[in-house]
């Protein structure tokens, strides 16, 4: 994959970042209330501490030193696609930064989501840093998500004093940012799933379930729409040929049989899977998104698509094995027999 094409990508990682996070939070809020709210900070919270963790365990493997200057030269995901940064100073023991356009926050006011976007960005960035390393203090003077016209990071951290010992940090290149953004995905799925299901554990499943089918649907939708207006057939195989994931990248997928309706795909790496299986009830949670997130899908890109998905790797199965048909037949508008038929019965 051409650089230009990962930073494609990376952009509809992070669609698929806010849009998922958003109707995540949405049933936070609508399901419980002010309690949703204090669940939903939490589980923000121990997302964020899982991100610095990581990160920093990451940079004691190579070896560079644990300031600020790392931190923010070869963080998480640095140098995100479509965001617009004024890096006012950047220093081991301080950082100073306005973000002049926010993808994230641009995607949940199209959504009518800002509501939900203010309480990640009250919490991720102070809980990510701090996991980072203790001693880090984070203030955010302005967020766009409340209504500021930029994102204002002030960032200290005491006890670094500067050491010249910066060299040889490299930023990670397109391609690893594109696989930490997947990585950052699942984690985000992950904490926000489960936390709504230690809210309530029933309610808190269906409102899991119901995000899913939402960010489904929607995915489906749009690229039907996409394919459309790029003049491409409504089939199978333009669907997965022009997939809204780089189904090429964290992937390793055997393909058994294709075509413009059908095809059949097994999957034996998931860059997904490879997360949520390093958490104890990683598969027990992850699996519900398994089960709801394609029939939404395929079902909203051509309601006459069939799907089986007869073993996944979240069920501990050996790999995600697919089966997808279109049905053309289902696309043919029922006889006007019927529909006379039914219009007797309710009369």
């Amino acid at each position: 994959m051409n650089d230009q094409n990962t930073q494609t990508a990376l952009a509809k990682m992070q669609e698929h970042y806010a849009r998922l996070y958003f109707h995540l939070a949405a049933e936070y809020l609508r399901t419980f209330g002010e309690r949703g709210e204090e669940a939903l900070r939490e589980s923000i919270r121990e997302l964020g501490k899982d991100r610095g963790k990581t990160t920093r365990e990451e940079h004691q493997r190579l070896g560079y030193p644990i300031n600020l200057y790392t931190l923010f030269t070869a963080g998480d995901f640095p140098s995100k696609a479509g965001f617009r940064c004024d890096q006012i100073e950047l220093q081991p023991d301080h950082r100073i930064s306005e973000t002049l356009h926010c993808p994230l926050c641009e995607w949940w006011r199209k959504f009518g989501g800002l509501k939900e976007g203010i309480l990640y960005c009250e919490e991720i960035y102070a809980a990510m840093w701090s996991a980072y390393h203790p001693e880090i203090k984070t203030n955010q003077a302005k967020i766009m998500s409340r209504g500021d016209s930029v994102c204002r990071f002030e960032v200290h951290m005491p006890s670094e004093v500067g050491r010249p010992e910066n060299e040889g940090i490299e930023i990670p290149s397109p391609e690893a940012r594109l696989h930490r953004m997947l990585e950052i995905w699942s984690k985000m799925f992950y904490y926000l799933a489960r936390g709504l299901i230690k809210s309530v554990e029933t309610e808190g499943e269906a409102a899991v379930r119901r995000a899913i089918r939402r960010f489904g649907r929607e995915r489906g939708e749009l690229m039907r729409q996409g394919h459309l207006d790029e003049g491409y057939e409504i089939n199978i195989e333009n669907l997965l040929a022009y997939y809204d994931l780089p189904i090429d990248v964290g992937f390793d997928n055997l393909i058994v049989e294709s075509g413009p309706d059908v095809s059949r795909n097994e999957i034996f790496v998931c860059k997904y899977h490879d997360v949520w299986k390093t958490y104890p009830d990683g598969n027990d949670i992850s699996k519900i998104y398994c089960e709801e997130i394609h029939h939404q899908i395929f079902g909203a890109y051509d309601p006459a698509t069939q799907i089986n998905l007869a073993t996944t790797l979240t069920r501990r199965d050996e790999c995600c094995r697919f089966a997808i048909y279109l049905r053309p037949a289902n696309r043919i508008p029922e006889p006007t027999w019927v529909k006379a038929y039914e219009d007797q019965k309710e009369n």
